[in-house]
């Protein structure tokens, strides 16, 4: 294995720990700045696989090395989670958005027929239909 294959083990762990601690505080704009960055990193670890694997047959004693890529995929794994809360958060607000847009908009003041609903002083999901 090569340094260069190392370093793209450490660069990636690395880069990975940065967009969780940035997701962590908050800090989402900086996320779609490390979309490049991460892709190149992955294409080369992915590359370095076999290297990496070859690596461990000859040494299977190389603590080093499993503890890096250890650590890479907890890193991975991590990233992966946060992602998908963000994903699924942002398509739970577009969702409530298009509710109330539909509610509030010209959506919800006419029917399918182009008739003005009646103004209900309450709202019917609201009501307890189980007494």
């Amino acid at each position: 294995m090569t340094e260069s294959e190392k370093e793209a083990v450490v660069a990636l762990s690395r880069l990975l720990q940065h967009e969780i601690d940035a997701i962590r505080r908050g800090d989402l704009e900086q996320v779609p700045a490390l979309v490049a960055r991460k892709t190149a990193l992955s294409h080369a670890v992915e590359a370095a696989g076999p290297a990496i694997e070859a690596t461990l047959m000859a040494d299977p004693d190389d603590m080093d090395l499993r503890a890096r890529i250890a650590l890479l995929h907890d890193l991975i794994e991590t990233d992966r989670a946060l992602l998908d809360s963000m994903m699924q958060a942002t398509g739970a607000m577009i969702t409530e958005i298009a509710r109330i847009r539909d509610r509030h908009g010209l959506r919800g003041l006419y029917g399918e027929t182009g008739t003005q609903r009646p103004v209900v002083p309450f709202s019917p999901e609201r009501f307890d239909r189980s007494v």
